[in-house]
């Protein structure tokens, strides 16, 4: 009697989750488990898709069956000795540190560069997480410390791009005499009313006490809070900036560049100097020949055109 070997193998069995998933585009992985699935799927409306460069890192790395996770956190060293406005800037393929950025012009001699972080190159000091973390601990006005059970070794350029000082564009300012704003540390001078509140915020007072008669208001900058005498009207919006500092990096398994940013054209291509003391690219590195290959096996294409 003849005797047969067979290798068991995972089926996919449709149930709930792959109707929303058909509905979302989002089709089970194989062998995929349910509580991992339906993960995926509430993913979606977490971290949306598009053709931004954020939202393409969101989009492959959900597809993958991937996660975006903190990898460390970027905190000031010494608060109550800063006299500036730090500022920690992730963008491409490096981090700059600033103890002090000036709102108004950041081109103006106010603003102080501490540190420029290559988390790209591999020759450079920061290419791991654990490097870069040693490597903002020797400036004096930051310190970092890597999140709870992530590699060292995992490179640094896993790093999403973010920014220490974020804009709220528009947030609804309630008919209440004091507002708690959704977010603390506002920047000062970053704070504009729409012009349905022109009647309530008309003088703005340096302490709260000071808030006596009809227009006057006070801006609670640290704690988030706007405090007016005259009630504000309806659809009444405020747009500010606010410090998310102490600052937590996320990272994402998927790393994406594009060849339009300076910073990573700098690392891929040969920079050449012209007699009017700019840089223009040359011809392209390791790095960039691979990329350029990869592309040319994807699809026919000619460099360049």
């Amino acid at each position: 009697m003849a005797s047969y070997d067979f290798t068991p193998s995972a089926k996919n069995i449709a149930n709930i989750f792959d109707y929303f998933g058909m509905l979302l585009g989002l089709p089970r992985l194989p062998g995929e488990k349910n509580d991992v699935y339906r993960k995926r799927l509430w993913d979606v409306y977490v971290h949306r898709a598009s053709s931004t460069e954020q939202g393409l890192i969101n989009g492959i790395t959900r597809e993958l069956g991937l996660a975006q996770y903190d990898a460390l956190t970027i905190s000031i060293t010494d608060p109550e000795s800063v006299t500036g406005s730090p500022r920690v800037l992730v963008h491409d393929t490096q981090i700059e540190l600033y103890s002090n950025w000036n709102l108004i012009n950041e081109d103006t001699d106010a603003n102080v560069l501490e540190a420029t972080l290559d988390i790209y190159s591999l020759d450079g000091n920061s290419y791991y997480l654990s490097d870069l973390v040693s490597e903002i601990d020797n400036t004096t006005t930051f310190s970092a410390a890597l999140a709870t059970d992530i590699d060292g070794h995992t490179l640094s350029a896993v790093l999403l791009n973010t920014d220490s000082r974020q804009w709220v564009n528009t947030e609804e300012v309630k008919p209440f005499h004091r507002n708690k704003l959704e977010n603390t540390n506002i920047i000062p001078g970053t704070v504009q009313f729409s012009s349905e509140g022109r009647f309530a915020f008309v003088n703005q007072k340096d302490t709260e006490v000071e808030v006596t008669v009809s227009g006057d208001y006070y801006i609670d900058y640290e704690n988030g809070a706007i405090i007016s005498y005259s009630l504000p009207s309806r659809e009444v919006f405020v747009r500010y900036m606010y410090d998310s500092l102490p600052l937590t990096l996320k990272a994402s398994p998927v790393i994406l560049h594009e060849f339009a940013s300076e910073y990573f054209r700098n690392k891929v291509f040969e920079q050449v100097l012209q007699p009017d003391g700019t840089y223009e690219d040359g011809l392209p590195l390791n790095d960039a020949v691979e990329i350029i290959n990869e592309l040319f096996g994807v699809q026919g294409m000619l460099w360049g055109s």
